[in-house]
């Protein structure tokens, strides 16, 4: 019976960690961000934002560059970044619509 109660908690711990996280890994994506010299819209095949909560303190704002579909974290508090979000943000909403 005591491994029975076991496998169970064990069991309840593993689905409350896959539930909780939405299937994300229980750390930032990013270790480093990017500030240097601003990248231009047409040249970012994808910009993904990943909001605080429990597997990272941080937003984190990943983009994937079209040549060679190269990730890089950016800096979301920098001016040049929160302006290419809305950038991006303004063309996917156009898109959406088309």
């Amino acid at each position: 019976m005591n491994m029975f109660n076991v496998a169970s908690f064990t069991l309840l711990i593993s689905m409350t960690i896959l539930f909780t996280t939405e299937g994300r890994p229980l750390r930032c994506s990013c270790t480093g961000t990017y500030s240097g010299r601003p990248f231009l819209s047409k040249a970012i095949h994808d910009l993904k934002t990943i909001s605080a909560g429990p597997h990272c303190k941080n937003v984190e704002i990943i983009v994937t560059m079209k040549h060679k579909q190269k990730k890089t974290c950016l800096d979301p508090n920098t001016d040049w970044v929160k302006s290419l979000k809305e950038e991006m943000d303004k063309k996917s909403k156009v898109s959406k619509i088309l």
